[in-house]
């Protein structure tokens, strides 16, 4: 503390030093120029500015200046957001856009404001300047933080079937929130300037950029020089409290704890219905590029049994898996019977990087309410993980992590689980330990594909085995 205390009090040191370097410059420029008319001197520049403040005026002009600019920004922000992410859902919207956003991005803001003129009243014309510098900002860098968003990411959405506004509350958001901050971080500069040099050539009555004009017509350089002031400085503040609120707002999504609280077990369904359709595939082939997976793929998984497929790399089996999941087209064929609710274990962790190990973990029952916190804990005394749960995934172990994993996919009540090495990197003894507490719970009337180079572990889990190289 003490040491951090030192070096605020260096920087603060540092930064009065330089201001006192340019006061003093300016003040020796404006006795070398001795011309009031074009430079007026510090003292005097700062008489006029106190003299300012005692005007009422002053402050409705500062007003209405201040109203025009985060009324721009607050719909600068609102729709640049929604265009994106239309953009982002819709190709031929993203077309749409991309003419007007990048003429608006090119094109000089007085130019914009010379015809903005034309068209409005002068109480209007900043804001409407201003919507349009700050406007394709928002859009593209909102836009650009979409299209980064790991795919890989929303597949954990799409298995576990999260409305879209859950996906936008606990993927896009949180994934997007750099982008989002880069934007309002350059709107907020961006928007003083656009709104005075719009103020300045449309003349509303109560505005800043008036009072300039009005400054210069009368040859009052030190109420310009004053004016100029007052902008840099609420154009700082602003910018400042901005800064303060972005580096302080942790999104809320990242605490899905908060709406899972309860001392509720989970509930789950003691025995499922055996109506379900057996999963079967039908004559499927996949090929990407010039390799071909597998060709006229048939093989049927028993309902609410345990199916081990095993094969060496490149056999094609966490590319079935894909497909059953719905998460990869086969070219020809067809797979029946997992229409039903799906879990899904990645080989890799596919951990939200932005959520805690219990609300990781908590995705796959999400919509189950707030009878899941207790099955989340009960999962990761299980596991192993409770000491972890409110750990960020970049805090955890490779083993970790994939316990979390493998404990999200459990949890859902689903009745299709697929599984892709799901005791990888586990070492033997904690294996074995997971195994014996909740396998048989986790398995029970479920139907299970479980993919594994492990042959051990596909005869002791499996009840029935396919070695894939024998079906293709």
């Amino acid at each position: 503390m003490k040491t951090y205390t030192t070096q605020n009090n260096k920087k603060i040191l540092r930064q009065a030093a330089v201001i006192a370097f340019w006061i003093g410059l300016w003040q020796l420029l404006a006795m070398a120029v001795d011309n009031t008319l074009l430079l007026p001197s510090v003292d005097e520049t700062l008489s006029t500015l106190f003299n300012l403040l005692g005007e009422g005026e002053f402050y409705v002009n500062i007003g209405w200046t201040f109203f025009r600019c985060v009324l721009s920004m607050v719909i600068s922000f609102v729709t640049g957001m929604a265009a994106a992410w239309l953009a982002y859902r819709k190709d031929i919207l993203r077309s749409f856009f991309t003419l007007p956003v990048g003429f608006f991005k090119a094109v000089p803001v007085m130019a914009i404001v010379i015809y903005v003129i034309l068209l409005v009243e002068s109480d209007w014309v900043a804001v409407i300047v201003c919507f349009l510098m700050c406007f394709p900002i928002v859009y593209t860098n909102v836009l650009s933080g979409l299209d980064a968003m790991d795919s890989k990411l929303l597949e954990v959405a799409y298995i576990y079937r999260l409305s879209v506004t859950q996906k936008i509350k606990y993927f896009y958001l949180p994934g997007i929130m750099p982008q989002i901050k880069a934007a309002v971080r350059l709107i907020a500069g961006l928007s003083w300037k656009a709104v005075v040099a719009a103020e300045v050539l449309s003349i509303p009555k109560y505005s800043l950029g008036y009072e300039m004009i009005i400054a210069k017509n009368y040859l009052q350089t030190s109420t310009l020089f004053s004016y100029i002031i007052v902008i840099v400085v609420l154009s700082l503040v602003m910018e400042k409290i901005i800064n303060i609120t972005l580096e302080r707002w942790n999104y809320k999504g990242y605490e899905g704890s908060r709406v899972l609280k309860s001392t509720t077990k989970i509930q789950r369904k003691a025995v499922r219905q055996s109506h379900e359709k057996a999963v079967a595939v039908t004559d499927v082939s996949k090929r990407f590029g010039e390799n071909t997976v597998f060709r006229g793929l048939n093989m049927t998984f028993e309902k609410d049994l345990v199916t081990c497929i095993v094969g060496p790399s490149g056999q094609g089996k966490t590319t079935l898996l894909r497909i059953i999941a719905g998460l990869e087209d086969a070219d020809v064929g067809r797979i029946t019977g997992n229409e039903s609710s799906v879990s899904y274990l990645f080989q890799e962790d596919r951990l939200l990087p932005w959520l805690n190990t219990f609300d990781n973990m908590a995705l796959s029952v999400i919509n189950e309410g707030n009878a899941a916190k207790e099955g989340v804990k009960r999962m990761a005394e299980v596991l192993e993980i409770s000491d972890a749960l409110w750990k960020l995934p970049e805090e955890l172990s490779g083993g970790m992590r994939h316990r979390t994993a493998l404990g999200r996919t459990f949890l859902a009540d689903a009745s299709l689980v697929l599984l892709d090495e799901p005791f990888r990197g586990l070492d033997i003894e904690l294996k074995n330990r997971i195994i014996d507490r909740i396998w048989k719970e986790a398995t029970n009337h479920k139907t299970v594909i479980m993919v594994t180079h492990s042959q051990e572990d596909a005869k002791e889990l499996g009840d029935r085995v396919i070695e894939l190289t024998d079906v293709v």
